[in-house]
């Protein structure tokens, strides 16, 4: 797994210097200062929005339009590395979630279409089989997901997948 999360962001550093050459942009410097893998976490979510948006988006060269078409699947990929999504096991677990949520700014957003959530890992704790939850990630936020403070109780099966997904962390090239 290092290995190939180490080649996405070798090949992702790759692209940002050259888009960097074409169009000077605050997050180069910012990726290259990253010395953990949570500061790589957050350039890689504010490249990943900016990308999308007229931020680098709408600067008229299709240069640099198809480097972020060949940005955006990478920046995807550590995403993906650094959050888990969990579903509900039973209807109670949902009721119970939707509850804790209820009380979060944008909890009502945390659900998305398939009825998972994602979350952070590097913004969740497990202690016992309850899961403290400071950021979450919905269909509707930006770059910085939404900042949360709740606890959701997970079953056995769900706390092997978070702690193995944790575990998974520590292959990232950079330090926690």
């Amino acid at each position: 797994m290092q290995t190939q999360i180490a080649r996405t962001l070798a090949s992702l550093a790759e692209l940002v210097h050259a888009l960097d050459r074409l169009e000077p942009n605050y997050l180069t410097k910012r990726f290259d200062q990253a010395a953990t893998a949570r500061d790589m976490h957050e350039v890689i979510l504010e490249f990943s929005y900016a990308a999308n948006s007229k931020t680098l988006r709408d600067t008229g060269d299709e240069r640099v339009r198809a480097l972020l078409n060949d940005i955006l699947p990478l920046t995807a990929t550590l995403r993906a590395f650094f959050t888990i999504n969990l579903w509900p096991a039973s209807t109670a677990q949902m009721q119970s979630w939707k509850h804790a949520l209820s009380k979060a700014p944008s909890g009502k957003y945390a659900f998305r279409d398939d009825g998972s959530i994602r979350i952070s890992l590097l913004d969740a704790e497990l202690h016992g089989s309850s899961l403290s939850v400071r950021r979450i990630w919905s269909h509707v936020s930006d770059f910085s997901g939404s900042q949360t403070a709740v606890d959701l109780k997970l079953d056995p099966e769900q706390i092997a997948e978070f702690k193995a997904r944790l575990a998974s962390l520590r292959d990232f090239p950079l330090p926690l």
